[in-house]
């Protein structure tokens, strides 16, 4: 069951947006994410080929560097 879950998140910059999807992709390697910041939710989307994306885990490695995240609806 493929999974797409998309995130807004307050990440400003391209230095921080690696940290956090290699963050991501230490914990989750099938994990396929991006950031797209030039759109004004500086959305994360994450696709997940295997099951569900762990929303959890995402919202633990954003608030450890300082950030915040929601899903979008």
């Amino acid at each position: 069951m493929k999974t797409i879950e998309v995130f807004k998140t307050n990440v400003l910059n391209k230095n921080a947006a690696k940290v956090i999807l290699e963050e991501i992709g230490m914990h989750q390697p099938e994990y396929k994410c991006n950031f797209d910041l030039e759109d004004c939710d500086k959305v994360l989307r994450i696709e997940n080929t295997s099951g569900r994306v762990n929303a959890k885990l995402i919202f633990e490695i954003l608030e450890k560097n300082n950030y915040q995240g929601a899903i979008l609806e």
